[in-house]
């Protein structure tokens, strides 16, 4: 029987390292509504550069126009607000509210007002989900650098999506131990008294899947620090994915298919189950990892 530690390497500990699909950014809705296991991000956007052309064409007709006022026409206010609209609706909020401002500028507008809060809400989110994504990116690269630890054998791996040999938007799933993934968190061995803490991403996008490897014991509570109902006691090699998704054709598969050659090995049809609850509550309450001794 091959080591743990080759296992480990071969399951995607290697996988601690720039994947082939690490330059991956899912697109579209950016909020989880519960009627998928993968929730998915838009991406990042700064520059005002947008909203400055469309101002610069605005100010150029004003110029070539006889009229001597500079306040902008109907037809332009219209032209702005729409823009504005649209860059709100693609989330590029710099450029909204640049746009959003210059209509206040030239009038008392109280939908340009409502919608600068608006818009200021949003992109204040924005910031703090990027921010999150730093602190997870220095978790993550904490993790690379101590590849060399035991510990590190005995990663859990929680994922917003269903666990799977592949990583797929339309079926929803993401590959085992895949540390490029943007819905998953990596956990060492040890106590986590307030689960949600840690789950930042695999629980913002709702925890759907779980991958436990070898002789690693995972303990779910259903209350925290460690106390009260037991939702979950099993020891890897495991996969569990949520039991709600079970009778949906797209998702029914991924207990049953055949892995690709370097994860069926280790993850065999054997190893993976549905959970007994809907694991989207489990990030109320606590667990343990448990390093286990083999014999």
């Amino acid at each position: 029987m091959k080591s743990i530690l080759t296992s480990a390497l071969l399951i995607g500990f290697a996988a601690f390292s720039p994947a082939q699909n690490s330059s991956r950014t899912p697109s579209g809705n950016q909020e989880t509504t519960g009627n998928s296991p993968l929730a998915v991000r838009s991406p990042d956007e700064s520059s005002t550069s947008e909203a400055i052309a469309v101002l610069n064409t605005i100010r150029q007709g004003l110029k070539t126009e006889t009229k001597t006022q500079s306040v902008f026409t109907e037809a332009e206010y219209r032209t702005l607000i729409g823009n504005a609209d649209n860059f709100t609706l693609e989330r590029k909020y710099d450029n909204a509210l640049v746009l959003y401002n210059e209509v206040l500028k030239n009038k008392e507008d109280q939908y340009a007002k409502d919608r600068i809060l608006e818009v200021q809400a949003l992109r204040a989110k924005q910031q703090q989900q990027e921010e999150q994504q730093q602190k997870d990116d220095i978790l993550r690269a904490k993790a690379e650098s101590a590849s060399s630890n035991n510990s590190v054998k005995h990663i859990v791996h929680f994922t917003g999506a269903l666990l799977s040999d592949e990583f797929s938007s339309s079926g929803g799933t993401t590959k085992i131990f895949d540390s490029q993934d943007p819905y998953s968190n990596f956990l060492r061995p040890g106590k986590y008294d307030i689960l949600s803490h840690y789950l930042q991403k695999s629980g913002h996008h709702t925890l759907d899947g779980i991958a436990i490897p070898a002789n690693t014991r995972l303990i779910v509570y259903k209350n925290q620090y460690c106390r009260g109902e037991i939702l979950l006691d099993i020891t890897g090699p495991a996969i569990v994915n949520n039991v709600i998704w079970s009778e949906m054709d797209a998702y029914k598969q991924v207990n049953t298919k055949e892995f690709n050659e370097q994860l069926q090995p280790y993850f065999p049809q054997a190893t993976r189950r549905w959970s007994t609850g809907n694991m989207h509550e489990w990030t109320k309450g606590s667990m343990e990892i448990r390093m286990e001794v083999s014999e």
